[in-house]
């Protein structure tokens, strides 16, 4: 480890000055429609690979202009002037081979001649396919509007969300989300809130990496999504303010749900950059009403227990994201960022548990629980940042601190069960339990890249240190009728530290291949600690992750990836505590400090065909892989003993408790297979097409019997856009995915179709959108297991289907463009995920 360390510092030690290659050179004229030299004109050498600007040139007298002095690569130049419409040549390749190139005149037609004859609108594609990524493009959605991100999720190519909010990808869960390239420190409910208190008006693109280099962290072994929040990089003040609205479409089948929950949102978006500082901010508030039925149908031998919840919510939350960055020089970026989320969720009222308990068929007792939770939560992100780049030929190093407090708060202000015999009547005392769950953690994370391409060779060098420390603050208490449950309240402590290092290195071998190694290691020291049990978990673990991604450009039409990549997962803090989670009479959670890590092996090949149709095939092997389970109390001497021992009431019985844990119970072996293609059906209709399939194999032991399952699952998402008329956009879209296996639980098929129309407003200014989603209301699920001795069936049904309208209106400068936009922070941060053109 210090021999690591101790190259790397040596690597950022290192300039440019060690090799010299040939001097390469781009040079050309500017001249106008007339065949006359424009002087003056404004060049731009671009990127080709996202048209980020690397050196701005001013034509001389006489329209010439030159760029010296380039790396070898890929490039675009771009010239324009005021009074004319501006022109792009086409890719330009600079190399050993041909390190010099002269272009043909660059012709600029006057301004007055396009305003007349052509309107040029910009707009991206919702689906495009990068070397390394799926990128979703957010604000080409029309159904998008209105929505919430963990709905924006749902849609997403290969993602899948099951019950209980867990989102796996290419059907495996343990995905990570970042946002805006950073991870999100949460626990899975933390996260699942989190997503459904933001605004898809907030998010620009959604990133999808399944088998991420060892510039990322480790964590998460089915890959990262990352969540790309909408920035404006103009000159000048300028913004935009959305206002939306919506009700809820309740179907037939949610018995007992009446009326239609609105739902509200609205956003502002502003930005002004003046000189050397751009100041931006956005401020998001959301607020509606939802409804959720939840149906348990457990056997136990002889004995059944019918459950079914409904509940009525409503929630809040305010949304904030303010940060500024100053350009001291035209190669020095500092930078400042704070992100806050503050909301709360709660029970509009009582929510409803009945549990009929049957005995060979027959009605043996029943009970009846009124709940109220209440669910705060106060998060807060600092941030600053600085980038340096030391030369135009990509020596860069960047630099990120954070600080973050998540402070949650969960309160159950009075669970009210009553006992029924036979009957139908009362029977016993009725059980007042309450709650207080706070949960409060504080993360500090420091990390720093540094990238140098090696002069003279079409190769770089990444680097890069991270290090973060979590403390988790979580104190339990239960009261049962006012008084203290001592055998469900706890004070658990939970701290981590990990201290990372990577390097890639990078090289185009020539014009067919391009190679990128890397490795990553990553050092944990982690503690659980139960103060009121008076016992300490430790544990201490270093781990490797290499990754390897090959790139082979067969002809202009075909192209052939590679990528592996190890991952780890490990379990949420929540997760360890070995204390039991009362949710109702008969259903407990329960934590696990036994936990382990899971570790992940990943290789993935893609062939890409004309830049559009994309298809890939890829195998994993995940070992301890941990999956929730469910288990019988009277299977468990422990549990059992701890739960007759602190048993609220003589009228439950706790041989009949079932609980939910975590356990490592083997190996998961998933192969999968996927295309992505987009078809042209005319010119006023568009199609973007996904479809995912895999198959996972499952092996272990679980609750005493040997697992061996295997499963064969897919999902597709499919888009159709439309040009109605002019300034008129329709969309209709559709996921599904079918029926799968996950550990011991098997879930049916789940699917959804959306629409939407737009209309533009007040020249462009504005837009109005329209969209009903899950018209036919059949996202809901149903899944079932028997396994080890539990037999059970579950049925979950949620506020999926509703009607939402949204406007949006754009004010100040929407037209020109900052000279530096790749050299603010916020642009490094994207590129350290894998921005555009990485």
């Amino acid at each position: 480890m210090k021999k690591l360390l101790l190259f790397l510092v040596g690597v950022f030690t290192l300039t440019s000055s060690v090799f010299a290659q040939k001097p390469a050179q781009i040079r050309g004229t500017v001249w106008d429609n007339n065949n006359q030299a424009l002087p003056f004109s404004n060049v731009f050498l671009l990127a080709a690979a996202d048209s980020s600007m690397v050196k701005a040139a001013l034509a001389d007298e006489q329209g010439n202009f030159v760029f010296d002095d380039l790396a070898y690569g890929e490039y675009r130049v771009s010239a324009s002037m005021v009074g004319y419409g501006k022109t792009v040549t086409p890719k330009i390749v600079l190399s050993e081979g041909n390190p010099v190139v002269k272009l043909e005149k660059l012709v600029l037609t006057a301004a007055t001649n396009v305003l007349k004859d052509v309107t040029v609108t910009a707009k991206k594609p919702l689906l495009e396919q990068h070397a390394d990524k799926l990128v979703m493009n957010v604000e080409s959605s029309i159904v998008s509007a209105g929505s919430t991100a963990m709905e924006l999720l749902q849609r997403a190519p290969g993602v899948s969300i099951d019950q209980n909010d867990n989102i796996s990808l290419k059907g495996k869960q343990g995905v990570q989300i970042y946002i805006d390239g950073k991870p999100t420190y949460m626990t899975q409910e933390q996260l699942a809130n989190l997503l459904k208190n933001m605004a898809s008006d907030q998010i620009e693109k959604i990133e999808i990496i399944t088998n991420p280099s060892a510039r990322y962290d480790a964590a998460g072994n089915s890959g990262i999504i990352n969540l790309v929040i909408k920035k404006n990089r103009n000159f000048g003040t300028n913004g935009s303010l959305t206002v939306g609205g919506g009700l809820s479409l309740p179907p037939a089948y949610a018995e007992g749900i009446e009326g239609n929950m609105p739902k509200y949102n609205v956003s502002l978006n502003l930005n002004n950059r003046q000189g050397k500082f751009n100041t931006f901010g956005n401020v998001s508030y959301r607020a509606g009403q939802n409804y959720g039925i939840n149906k348990f149908y457990r056997t136990l031998d002889d004995r059944t227990f019918d459950q079914s919840t409904l509940r009525y919510t409503e929630s809040n939350g305010l949304s904030a994201r303010v940060g500024s960055d100053f350009f001291a020089t035209k190669k020095t970026t500092f930078g400042v960022l704070l992100n806050a989320n503050i909301g709360k969720w709660q029970s509009s009222e009582p929510s409803e548990n009945s549990t009929v308990i049957r005995d060979h068929e027959e009605v043996s007792s029943s009970l009846f629980t009124y709940s109220s939770p209440r669910m705060a939560w106060s998060n807060i992100t600092f941030n600053t940042n600085f980038r340096h780049a030391f030369n135009d030929k990509g020596q860069e190093i960047t630099a990120d601190v954070d600080y973050s407090v998540y402070d949650n708060k969960n309160r159950e202000r009075g669970m009210i069960t009553e006992f029924f015999d036979r009957n139908g009547l009362p029977s016993g005392d009725k059980l007042t339990v309450t709650s207080d769950i706070p949960n409060k953690f504080n993360i500090i994370a420091a990390k720093t890249d540094y990238t140098l391409p090696l002069p003279g060779s079409d190769a770089k060098i990444e680097a890069g240190l991270k290090s973060s420390f979590v403390k988790s603050d979580n104190d339990i208490k239960f009261y049962n009728d006012g008084a203290i449950d001592m055998g469900r309240s706890n004070h658990f402590i939970y701290t981590e530290n990990i201290n990372a290092a990577y390097m890639n290195y990078g090289r185009k071998l020539n014009d067919k291949w391009n190679l990128q190694a890397g490795v990553r290691m990553e050092h944990t020291v982690s503690k659980g600690e139960s103060l009121t049990l008076k016992e300490q978990k430790d544990r201490k673990y270093l781990n490797v992750f290499p990754s390897l991604y090959v790139t082979h450009v067969i002809n202009k039409n075909n192209t052939l990836n590679f990528n592996y990549s190890r991952r780890i997962d490990r379990p949420d803090y929540k997760s360890l505590n070995p204390f039991i989670f009362f949710l109702d009479p008969y259903t407990y959670e329960l934590g696990n400090e036994y936990l382990r890590p899971q570790l992940t092996d990943a290789v993935e090949i893609s062939h890409t065909l004309k830049q559009a149709i994309v298809t890939s095939i890829g195998y994993s092997y995940t070992n301890g892989y941990f999956s929730q389970i469910v288990k019988n109390a009277r299977n468990e001497p422990e549990i059992l003993e701890k739960l007759i021992r602190y048993n609220p009431n003589t009228e439950i019985d706790p041989v009949n408790v079932s609980f939910a844990t975590l356990e490592n119970i083997g190996t998961r072996q998933t192969i999968n297979a996927g295309v992505s293609f987009p078809v042209k059906v005319s010119k006023w209709w568009n199609m973007n097409n996904n479809l995912s399939a895999f198959y996972a194999i499952y092996k272990g032991e679980l609750m005493g019997d040997v697992l061996n399952v295997a499963n064969l699952g897919y999902n597709f998402y499919t888009s159709q856009n439309f040009v109605v008329a002019k300034g008129w956009n329709a969309e209709a879209s559709m996921w599904y995915n079918s029926p799968v296996i996950e550990g011991m639980f098997s879930g049916r098929e789940i699917y959804a179709i959306n629409a939407g129309i737009s209309k533009s407003l007040w020249k462009n200014k504005g837009s109005l959108r329209l969209n009903v989603n899950d018209i036919f209301a059949t996202a809901r699920w149903k899944g079932q297991t028997d396994f080890g001795g539990v037999k059970m069936n579950i049925s979950n049904v949620w506020d999926s289907r509703g009607v939402r309208a949204t406007l949006v209106y754009r004010f100040g400068n929407q037209n020109v463009k900052g000279a530096r936009s790749r050299q603010t922070a916020t642009s490094a941060e994207q590129k350290r995920v894998g921005g555009e053109g990485n």
